[in-house]
């Protein structure tokens, strides 16, 4: 069976993200930071959000997507670089960041290897 891997690298990054996003949130919730030092972890973590998008735009540019699917993926990236800037702000609801990161990463991670499974499933139906 030939398998596509139109989003690997794609998925790969956003793993990391979500990897460390997790590490980060532990570090953030177990010991009080000092707020340049969760500055720097918000900006670490969108760095690699920022390199998801990069590489979604490389890889949907080559088999572009429905319009409703695209919007899925921006939106849900929108939604994981709202909850990673929250966690600089001051008060923040940490519990309720990871669960909307989660909300928004984890169905993504799901989809994008949806999307490389599709010519297979198009194949047995």
């Amino acid at each position: 069976m030939t398998t596509n891997m139109r989003t690997l690298a794609t998925q790969v990054r956003l793993r990391r993200l979500i990897r460390t996003f997790a590490e980060s949130f532990d570090r953030l919730s177990s010991e009080p930071l000092e707020r340049r030092l969760v500055g720097s972890v918000v900006d670490r973590l969108l760095e690699l959000s920022g390199g998801v998008r990069e590489s979604w735009r490389r890889e949907s540019v080559i088999r572009p997507l429905e319009a409703a699917l695209e919007h899925y993926v921006g939106e849900s990236l929108r939604s994981v670089e709202l909850a990673i800037a929250g966690l600089g702000q001051a008060g923040a609801d940490l519990d309720l960041l990871q669960g909307d990161f989660e909300a928004a990463a984890l169905p993504l991670e799901v989809f994008l290897r949806g999307l490389d499974a599709e010519p297979a499933l198009q194949r047995s139906a």
